[in-house]
């Protein structure tokens, strides 16, 4: 037996293999690798996992563990399947695979490499040993004897499943993170510590909890394999809590055990890198989290109490957004916003996560025995109101409002200075990697400066514009009359784009002069975005795309459009790289994928929208359906047929009955919305 393992003989019966993932952890890797191999009591085995880490993150763990010992996985791949994926090529040691194992002993600060030692694993006794995962970010550095009491805590809690360590403070390591951790109805997370709380040994209590943290959670590998891991539809936060709330659901233990203590970074969450694994969310952490509390209330509160909880969590979403504007924060409220929005409009996936929940759900479950790991009633309000508090006075800073804790640290020890020293460009970093909301900006302001003159002088007019209504209810009167005010009169139907525009005007108290003036002046960036958006799958470089995004932006049609008044030509331009892209997918011109019904919906929203402003665009795209039909493609010819039809019939069903006047007359079809310019000349080729 190694010297480690007869230092602690109570533990030599556990395996415990290691899981390492990293994404782009550069800054902290060489601390979390230094805390893994000089633990004193060592892992069996490790496993790393690197999610495309665009900095020397991959390179990092395959010196210290060597390249056998690493998973290469890529960058859109989340904390749970790479865990997944890294617990799939674990192998279940037993004592004859356990030996003696070369591993790097320590990081050396002042030569800045590894010190190369060999140290003893641990020798089993013959028998059943107790097989674990031993969970770690690239943020989180253990403790060296962190590990040991881990397992003793193991050893005298026998039905404890899942155990979590104490988590302090990259920087203040003295700050406490989190000792145990549970969620509110409302979906707050909530970890009863004040803010900026000192560990002072007044929360080291050995006790069942909630849910423990991910980073450091040692967890049993049969209870890992019964409950499926983690959920994949949580890809980095609240991933924890639903994985502890399934286990208690089981009948499993999960428990906190203070006396291994690991510090954390909260990277993500604090937005020290980016997030490359949220999909759809896009990489604000507000909104990750916001989305995944949803997800992880509704998937596992009881079915009784479902109303409840989402009652809760709308009004809760109301009052923050609420906090949120009135303490100027709008990025927060939309993020609010939409992390709720974005689980609610899924609800075939909380479906699913239920039944699948019931499956691993023990029938001995008596949920009142839960009911004091969760917070007390009313013991989030005091939270609540100092956040509110915080906003309104300003006092709260990027670092505390992308915390998880609602905690700040305080800031970087003179030890730790060589390792800020890119913070301030890490923004930046993001911000280069998601060009997205950079390219928006740079084209609002051009256009701002642009159309200058035409902010804050009234109600546009002039050009092609015809002369707009007060309001949105006078636009709607306009579109509702029989009898329509042109020329001597007419009891022809309204043309639909008065109701469009009335609808695009009520979000701004129903002033039809500010909406068109928002309209005008924003077409150049709705533009660029909608390009930018659309082209995601055609063009993978972020740079090309936002670079024809922009060369989109600005061609002479839309600069033209825009300053003759041509409303229809911009609205067009703004919807036409989403329904080119819609189009596509229904007809099954992309490889691999099929046409889903949801692109034909979508295109035919917004094929309705044009068409109702620019009616030429209608046989247009008629003409090019037929002729994408006439290209074979997988999946045959009469899925296509249905959805072309539905996207192409759509327009015509929702604008009649002016759509069957309009759409059938040689010279209605033509025109646009506005009055007609000789100067523009409305002819089929000047429209095309």
């Amino acid at each position: 037996m190694s010297a480690a393992a007869a230092s602690h003989p109570e533990l030599p019966q556990h395996v415990v293999t290691a899981v390492l993932v990293s994404h782009d952890g550069e800054r902290w890797l060489p601390d979390v690798l230094a805390g893994l191999v000089n633990q004193q009591r060592p892992v069996q085995d490790v496993i790393a996992a690197d999610t495309g880490s665009a900095d020397r993150s991959a390179d990092l763990v395959t010196d210290a563990l060597g390249a056998e010992r690493v998973l290469h996985l890529a960058r859109r791949t989340g904390f749970g399947a790479a865990v997944a994926e890294a617990a799939r090529t674990a192998p279940v040691l037993t004592p004859d695979d356990l030996g003696y194992l070369k591993r790097p002993s320590g990081w050396d600060p002042e030569t800045r490499t590894w010190r190369d030692d060999t140290y003893g694993m641990p020798e089993l006794p013959h028998g059943e040993p107790i097989h674990w995962f031993w969970l770690l970010h690239d943020d989180s550095a253990p403790d060296t004897d962190a590990l040991v009491h881990l397992l003793r805590h193991a050893e005298a809690h026998p039905e404890a499943a899942i155990i979590g360590p104490k988590l302090r403070g990259w920087y203040d390591r003295r700050q406490l993170l989190e000792t145990g951790v549970t969620v509110a109805p409302s979906g707050r997370r909530w970890t009863g510590l004040d803010r900026r709380e000192q560990d002072q040994g007044q929360h080291d209590l050995h006790r069942d909890v909630l849910s423990v943290s991910s980073a450091g959670m040692l967890i049993r590998r049969d209870a890992y394999e019964r409950l499926g891991g983690f959920d994949r539809h949580l890809p980095l936060m609240r991933d924890d809590l639903d994985l502890c709330w399934r286990a208690h659901s089981a009948g499993l233990g999960v428990r906190v055990a203070p006396s291994a203590v690991l510090r954390h970074a909260e990277a993500s969450a604090r937005e020290r890198r980016s997030i490359d694994c949220a999909g759809r969310l896009g990489g604000s952490p507000h909104r990750v989290d916001k989305a995944a509390a949803v997800y992880a209330l509704l998937g596992n509160s009881r079915a009784r109490l479902l109303p409840w909880v989402l009652l809760r969590l709308v009004v809760g979403t109301f009052v923050r957004v609420l906090a949120y504007l009135v303490g100027k924060a709008p990025g927060r409220a939309l993020d609010e916003f939409a992390g709720l929005l974005a689980t609610l409009i899924r609800p075939g996936r909380l479906l699913r996560a239920r039944s699948q929940r019931r499956t691993t759900t023990s029938a001995d479950l008596d949920h009142t025995a839960l009911r004091p790991l969760f917070p007390p009633p009313g013991a989030t309000i005091k939270a609540t109101a100092e956040q509110a508090v915080s906003s309104l006075s300003r006092r709260s800073d990027p670092a505390a409002s992308g915390s998880r804790h609602g905690a700040v640290e305080s800031g970087p020890s003179d030890d730790d200075a060589d390792a800020l020293e890119v913070e301030q460009f890490a923004k930046v970093r993001a911000l280069a990697r998601r060009p997205g909301p950079v390219l928006f900006v740079l084209l609002f302001l051009v256009a701002l400066a642009a159309c200058r003159e035409l902010v804050g002088g009234g109600a546009l007019s002039g050009g092609a514009l015809l002369p707009a209504p007060a309001d949105a209810s006078e636009l709607l009167s306009r579109f509702r009359e029989t009898w329509q005010p042109l020329g001597v009169g007419a009891v022809e139907s309204a043309p639909p784009h008065l109701a469009l525009l009335a609808l695009f005007a009520t979000p701004f108290l129903g002033s039809s002069g500010l909406a068109m003036t928002l309209l005008v002046v924003g077409a150049v960036p709705l533009a660029g975005i909608s390009a930018y958006l659309a082209s995601k799958r055609l063009v993978t470089s972020r740079v090309l795309r936002a670079w024809g995004s922009v060369a989109y932006a600005f061609l002479p049609a839309l600069t033209g459009a825009i300053a003759s008044g041509r409303i229809g030509t911009v609205v067009l331009a703004i919807l036409l790289p989403p329904l080119a892209r819609c189009a596509v997918l229904s007809a099954g011109l992309v490889p691999g994928n099929r046409g889903p019904w949801r692109a034909a919906w979508a295109g035919a929203l917004a094929l309705t929208v044009v068409t109702a402003f620019t009616p030429v665009v209608w046989p247009i795209t008629l003409v090019l359906a037929i002729a994408a039909l006439l290209r074979p493609a997988p999946g045959g010819r009469g899925p296509r047929v249905r959805r072309l039809a539905a996207l192409v019939l759509t327009p015509v069903v929702m604008l009649a009955p002016w759509s069957f006047t309009v759409l059938t007359s040689p010279d209605r079809i033509l025109a646009e919305a506005g009055l007609p310019l000789e100067t523009v000349p409305a002819s089929a080729l000047s429209l095309l």
